[in-house]
């Protein structure tokens, strides 16, 4: 269950490949590709990473049986699926509002605080927190700030915004750093993806509640740990 969890944590969907591509086309050629790449090495590494933090115990079952999956008629497909379907939407639709809504209000108390004269936010303390970590998986130090401030947005808000402000940097990193961070990036790890995976599991699994609601925020980290040794992997195969 946390493999699942953390596989797609750790990687991007299909529908939103093309997307990234285009903001980091202007910076990145052939960025289609790595995120491809990256997204299948991510599938690898949520393997081993998972089992890493939450090692399995006893012996895997399985079963043929899928009752709840099974329908009367095709009537009865289409009204089950339609009440499914609008439960998982409002579901995921409130987790997203009420997490979106606890990371703004977090940055507003800390907005209260001032550094360097500007204002401090969730995003800056993780910029912070990841620069040395930046630098470990291949970025220079002299660049690893705003790596780090990139790594941070990432959490916080979501790769998406993270890729528009890696386009937006341009040539203040250089080509390495930019790839490095491409990988790094390359994942839903982030506290909107958070409520949208409770959100769709109470739903789809709600008799194990109690898994998913203290498995999921390991999950976080989990598919940032994926994405982070990933992207090590090509800062070395870089420097080689």
């Amino acid at each position: 269950f946390f493999t699942v969890m953390t596989c797609g944590m750790s990687t991007v969907a299909g529908s939103v490949m093309i997307i990234y591509a285009n903001t980091l086309s202007s910076i990145i050629p052939g960025a289609i590709g790595h995120i491809v790449v990256g997204s299948v090495l991510n599938i690898v590494g949520a393997i081993y990473v998972s089992r890493i933090i939450v090692p399995e115990d006893g012996t895997p079952t399985s079963s043929d049986k899928f009752e709840d999956l099974g329908y009367s008629s095709t009537m009865d497909a289409i009204t089950r699926g339609t009440q499914d379907g609008l439960k998982l939407a409002l579901n995921i639709g409130g987790m997203l509002l009420v997490i979106i809504s606890l990371v703004a209000l977090v940055n507003g108390v800390l907005g209260l605080l001032e550094i360097s004269g500007e204002a401090l936010s969730l995003q800056r303390m993780l910029g912070w927190l990841f620069s040395p970590l930046a630098w470990l998986i291949g970025v220079p130090w002299s660049e690893a700030h705003l790596a780090g401030n990139l790594m941070g947005s990432k959490i916080v808000l979501n790769e998406m915004i993270a890729f528009i402000e890696l386009a937006a940097l341009g040539n203040d990193l250089s080509e390495n750093s930019r790839l490095v961070l491409l990988y790094a990036l390359c994942g839903f790890a982030n506290f909107g993806s958070l409520g949208i995976l409770i959100g769709g599991l109470s739903t789809l699994v709600p008799e194990r509640k109690v898994d998913y609601l203290s498995l999921a925020p390991k999950s976080l980290i989990s598919g940032n740990v994926v994405t982070f040794i990933t992207a090590s992997l090509v800062g070395l195969a870089i420097s080689i």
